[in-house]
């Protein structure tokens, strides 16, 4: 499954969308003059209607229909999270044990994805499903029902978050909001009459207690619902024909970043065992196509999804049977294995699952961090040093040597000089600093991504003090260097994305010539940490231009700043979403070392910078040459310093928090 094919077909769902919704609209007009023309006719016998009666029905149902649409569209912008307030989800308690493994799941299939981890929440439902929600991955919520965390082993659990966040991957939330949004204008006119009846019928209304007001009410109310239907039909129809094909990609995209197709196709199997059965919230039809599954599994012409044997006999490649249903209140046994994320494609490896990654002859460091920062019990102060670390590097040149006994220790002043230091907190300093020198490269990006993940739930106050400290500690020798960009960069939008709001804001003013200067800006230093010729990255950036649509630039800068490069960044988050993938896909084919580890921290520093998934794997051809995952402890080769910025240029144009 190639991300850029999902964007592609992402865009084509968009204008099909939008086709769709246009035909139905005018359908649903044309349904009502006809149904207004032939009351007329029936009341007024051969009386000609008055003058723009016609236009005038017109009028009043592209008003009812589109206002719907518009209100519908505003409320889904308030956020994922309003939406699954809407719902009934409740956000996750890490005092239970349940929603502290789906938050561990969620975070390695998060970093595997290149995505920041979305909001989670606990819908109070017996049966097992999920929805993803959310215009953009910094905005992303994914709730998963009560019985799915009961009755799902962890694998398959993993899974099914895995399908929710490949369709934030692949665009495909934003449009399912867009969708949400239609239909609710097509059922508006049915609602209405609803409502029109419910008040003719109702105890304490006006029409109640004055009887022909009832009538009119009454008749009123069945003629405009019954004209509703028509809308009804076209909803359905609409979210079927836009629906369908992307539960596949999800599908397919989901075992890529679990390497396990028994994790989702078990709860598929485990659901295909059970009778449907659908949300009890209000307003769960109105969001059917956002489900795992629908309430009905059968697989009519008119469900939002494919019947659920066809997916599951895509995933094994042959039938499978259902699994037992397991009996309400149950629950399946709990192992907790070791996490199998592929963390790799998006580091560039073929495959280095995170807690597996083993040094030479040692234990792998990093599983001991992953650990510590899993713990409840992470506290600000840890948090802080190990981010400054991350993101800065060790103070005063701190390097790993190699003390006697093996193992890993630590020099250069960072956390002391080990004198009566606990042994437990040595080993995480030790640790720490074998990831950040050249045989850890690698997985620092994933390290630096979970810990973000942990401390993104923090306060708005705790996260911008977070990146303070990072921010004087990439500014300790007065510069700030590529190396030192990248994880500042990743740090900032992880923690502090720009929002929707703002992000439209700077799409209406930016203009194509401030999108041409800001690509030229940075595929210089995209040609400089990925150490392109400068024949490779004019060709680049004359592709990019022209498939993005903007002026050519006149040449690439010779030498770029971090501080020029972040103000490019805040220009390209302008760009249309489904610009940003093509973006990306020619970034990623600039880098001349496959699988490099700095130019793969780069690409997701500017994929997280312009609000987009970050790009999956090496080309095809690359692929092959990827490094295994002992060459992964290899040296990695040096990120360029490029330019330098004053202490008052880094405050004021790139370590802005």
């Amino acid at each position: 499954m190639d991300f850029f094919a999902h964007q592609d077909r992402a865009r084509t769902r968009s204008r099909r969308l939008a086709v769709l919704f246009v035909l139905a609209l005018a359908g649903v007009v044309v349904a009502v003059d006809v149904a207004a023309f032939a009351g007329w006719r029936l009341l007024a016998g051969r009386l000609a209607p008055p003058r723009f009666f016609l236009e005038t029905n017109t009028f009043v149902t592209l008003l009812i229909v589109l206002g719907g649409a518009w209100i519908e569209t505003q409320r889904l912008r308030e956020g994922a999270s309003a939406l699954a307030g809407r719902l009934g989800a409740r956000a996750l308690d890490d005092d239970e044990p349940l929603h502290r493994r789906l938050r561990d799941v969620a975070e390695e299939v998060s970093i595997a994805a290149g995505v920041p981890v979305p909001a989670l929440y606990v819908l109070d439902e017996p049966s097992i499903n999920a929805l993803a929600a959310g215009e953009s991955p910094a905005h992303a919520a994914v709730v998963v029902t009560r019985g799915a965390l009961e009755r799902l082993e962890r694998a398959e659990l993993q899974g099914v978050v895995a399908h929710e966040i490949a369709h934030i991957v692949g665009g495909d939330s934003a449009t399912n909001a867009r969708l949400a949004g239609a239909l609710y204008g097509l059922l508006s006119l049915h609602l209405l009459g609803a409502r029109m009846l419910a008040s003719a019928f109702g105890v304490d209304s006006a029409a109640q207690r004055f009887f022909p007001l009832r009538i009119v009410f009454a008749v009123a109310g069945v003629a405009v619902s019954a004209v509703g239907w028509l809308g009804v039909a076209a909803a359905q129809l609409l979210r079927a024909g836009i629906s369908r094909e992307r539960e596949f990609l999800a599908d397919a995209l989901a075992v890529q970043f679990t390497r396990d197709r028994d994790g989702l196709g078990g709860a598929l199997r485990r659901i295909a065992g059970e009778r449907p059965a659908a949300l009890r919230s209000a307003y769960a039809p109105l969001v059917a196509h956002f489900l795992l599954v629908p309430p009905s599994i059968g697989g009519d012409r008119l469900s939002t999804h494919p019947p659920l044997r066809e997916r599951i006999r895509r995933l094994y490649g042959r039938s499978m049977p259902a699994l037992d249903p397991i009996a309400d209140g149950a629950r399946v046994a709990q192992a907790e294995p070791k996490a199998q994320v592929a963390f790799g494609p998006a580091a560039g490896l073929e495959a280095v699952p995170l807690l597996d990654v083993r040094a030479a002859d040692s234990p792998s460091p990093a599983a001991r961090l992953v650990e510590r920062i899993r713990d409840a019990s992470l506290r600000y102060e840890s948090a802080a040093r190990w981010l400054e670390a991350l993101v800065g590097g060790l103070p005063n040149g701190g390097v790993v040597r190699a003390p006697a006994g093996g193992g890993f220790g630590v020099g250069g002043g960072f956390g002391g000089d080990g004198r009566d230091e606990d042994p437990a907190d040595a080993e995480l300093r030790a640790a720490l600093a074998w990831v950040l020198s050249p045989a850890g490269a690698a997985l620092r990006v994933p390290l630096l991504e979970l810990l973000l993940a942990r401390v993104r739930r923090w306060s708005s106050a705790h996260r911008r003090e977070l990146l303070d400290r990072c921010r004087r500690a990439v500014e300790r020798d007065g510069r700030v260097d590529s190396s030192e960009w990248v994880y500042y960069t990743l740090a900032r939008h992880r923690l502090l994305p720009a929002t929707p709001v703002a992000q439209h804001s700077r799409r209406a003013n930016a203009t194509r010539f401030e999108h041409s200067r800001a690509l030229a800006a940075l595929f210089a230093m995209a040609a400089a940490i990925g150490e392109a010729s400068a024949r490779s990255t004019r060709d680049a950036l004359a592709d990019a231009a022209a498939l993005l649509d903007v002026p050519p630039p006149a040449a690439t800068p010779d030498e770029v700043g971090t501080a020029e490069l972040t103000r490019a960044l805040d220009v390209l988050l302008a760009l249309p979403p489904l610009s940003k993938p093509i973006l990306l896909k020619v970034l990623r084919g600039l880098g001349r070392t496959p699988g490099d580890p700095n130019y793969e921290a780069f690409l997701r520093a500017v994929a997280a910078a312009i609000d987009c998934p970050a790009p999956r794997g090496a080309p095809a051809a690359q692929r092959a040459a990827a490094p295994s995952m002992r060459a992964a402890c290899a040296p990695a080769p040096a990120v360029r310093t490029f330019g330098s910025a004053s202490p008052h240029e880094i405050d004021a144009d790139v370590l802005s928090v």
